[in-house]
């Protein structure tokens, strides 16, 4: 006869929609299919928020985040409320929330030194988004995750992370963002954060909006080097090893030394430019 085990599962939340495989970062669509008030917790401890189990689709864990209902948590409600496409003020059924669709910014997060993703902003949804995917618009922009992607382009940012740049309507303004998203988005791009004093909200802004300047201006380089360089040469299709060789094979000394934010992008412009300077110096070698 086999041997019975006691068990005692009360209390014990369930995980919810397990595949084993979790949800990549970036702005994806997911189905509210768990929204229950919770006022204690799985261990007993009390609680005060709404918990949410967003479907992220077949293929994918569900991604949980929990909805404060405290005062210093009305800034993560507002998002919900929004997000659920609710009025600005009346009372809320998290039952009836069950099956709407949203958008979520899924940012980078580790557990036990694993890759755990953390729900952050949420945003109500746009005509073409499919649970499961990227955004329809980050989908049509080509906007999408090496870790779903071997042909993924390289990325200077961990395990596919895709940046929210400051300057996608879908975004809004980092002024409206809060301190947590913020955190955490500076965080994924390994941003530097201002030194010296200050509000740390207005360093984390501050550092975001410089890594954004630094990638535009590599952009910008990068296309008036299309416009200006010269006939016949393709440098700006070269991968950036082939970049490096080329300038050991003509002896040009040092690289540059570049750091921080969109280095690898003002390396590539660096080389290229002086590349092409000594195209110019010896047209004929």
């Amino acid at each position: 006869m086999a041997r019975l085990i006691d068990y005692d599962v009360t209390g014990v939340e369930e995980s919810g929609g397990g595949t084993g495989v979790k949800v990549p970062t970036g702005l994806r669509v997911g189905r509210i299919a768990l929204c229950e008030q919770r006022e204690v917790k799985a261990n007993g401890q009390p609680a005060n928020d709404i918990r949410v189990g967003l479907d992220m689709g077949p293929d994918y864990d569900w991604l949980f985040t929990y909805i404060g209902l405290g005062p210093e948590s009305d800034w993560k409600l507002a998002e919900f409320i929004r997000a659920c496409q609710l009025k600005e003020k009346g009372k809320l059924d998290p039952t009836k929330q069950v099956n709407k669709i949203i958008r979520v910014k899924v940012n980078h997060g580790e557990y036990n030194g694993e890759y755990a993703p953390d729900a952050g902003k949420l945003m109500p949804p746009q005509d073409g988004d499919e649970i499961g995917g990227l955004s329809a618009t980050a989908a049509a922009d080509g906007r999408s995750n090496a870790i779903e992607s071997d042909e993924a382009e390289e990325s200077q940012y961990a395990d596919g992370f895709v940046p929210s740049r400051e300057d996608d309507p879908e975004v809004g303004s980092y002024d409206d963002w809060a301190d947590d998203d913020l955190e955490a988005e500076v965080n994924d791009r390994g941003a530097t954060i201002p030194g010296g004093r200050g509000n740390k909200r207005d360093k984390l802004i501050k550092a975001l909006r410089e890594e954004d300047n630094s990638v535009a201006d590599a952009a910008d380089e990068e296309a008036e080097g299309d416009e200006n360089g010269e006939e016949g040469d393709d440098y700006e299709s070269w991968e950036i090893d082939a970049l490096k060789k080329e300038w050991d094979d003509r002896n040009l000394g040092d690289l540059p030394k570049m750091r921080g934010s969109g280095a690898a992008e003002r390396l590539k412009a660096s080389i290229i430019e002086s590349l092409r300077e000594d195209d110019e110096a010896n047209p004929f070698d």
